[in-house]
C-alpha cells in the first residue's frame, strides 16, 4: 500500500533545486540574526520566523517549479 504517488525524475530535481534554495535562506536569515546579535545585542528574527520561512520558500518554490513545467 503506497500513501504516495512515485515522484516524477522532472520532481526530484525540482525538488533538489528547491531545498537548496531552502538551505541558503536558512543560511542567509541565521547570518542577518547572528550579525544583528552581535551589533545590535538583540536577535532580529524570531526562531519560529526563520523555520518557517525557510519551509514556506522550499516549499512555495517547488510548488511553483512543478506548476510551471505544465
Amino acid at each position: 500500500m503506497k500513501f504516495f504517488k512515485p515522484m516524477s525524475p522532472k520532481e526530484k530535481t525540482n525538488w533538489n533545486k528547491s531545498a537548496v534554495l531552502g538551505f541558503y535562506t536558512y543560511m542567509g536569515l541565521l547570518f542577518v540574526n547572528y550579525m544583528s546579535s552581535l551589533i545590535l545585542g538583540r536577535d532580529l528574527f524570531s526562531s519560529a520566523f526563520t523555520f518557517f520561512t525557510g519551509l514556506v520558500i522550499t516549499f512555495g518554490y517547488e510548488a511553483y517549479l512543478n506548476v510551471k513545467k505544465g
